[in-house]
């Protein structure tokens, strides 16, 4: 093989040869920890975007509840002023 034609593994070796193999270890940490940070950070932005949806939905359902809550509440407070009243009218006769 003359000097230069040797592919990947001849760039690579004389990569690691001028700067050292520390700084090759190194280098290939970094960027394999940089993309998995990324792809990580994706996830989990994701999962808090589902999270936001799930949160605003249960809200919702939660305000429906409440709303229904004191119409029943109001139904009741009349049924009771009824009740209060017919009790009145038979006692009094």
């Amino acid at each position: 093989m003359p000097n230069g034609t040797g592919g990947w593994i001849s760039a690579a070796s004389d990569v690691v040869v001028r700067v050292g193999f520390p700084t090759v270890v190194a280098g290939v940490l970094l960027w394999f920890l940089l993309t998995n940070f990324t792809q990580n950070m994706n996830s989990i932005a994701g999962r808090m975007e589902q999270n936001a949806r799930a949160i605003e939905s249960f809200a919702k359902m939660q305000d429906d509840q409440l709303t229904e809550m004191k119409s029943h509440t109001r139904e009741l407070h009349e049924q009771t002023l009824m009740m209060k009243e017919w009790v009145a009218r038979k006692r009094g006769e």
